[in-house]
């Protein structure tokens, strides 16, 4: 999880720095910026993932502790 954010960071520090070089420097801020915006959108699709498959863990332990079989 930690990876994610620190790429995160990254790019967004390529933005910032590419924004103040000026008018060609926006410009190519342009690709970093949506690396960003697409690195975002992954990491939201993980955490999706995550909090679903956690979700399934949580019904199937619970469904065993309840339903003991001997």
């Amino acid at each position: 999880m930690l990876a994610g954010h620190i790429v995160l960071k990254v790019f967004a520090g390529f933005v910032v720095s590419l924004g103040t070089l000026g008018g060609l420097g926006i410009l190519g801020a342009i690709a970093p910026l949506a690396m960003a915006v697409a690195l975002t959108a992954l990491e939201f699709l993980v955490a999706f993932l995550q909090a679903f498959v956690f979700a399934i863990l949580t019904c199937v332990y619970l469904n065993d502790a309840l339903h003991t079989h001997h």
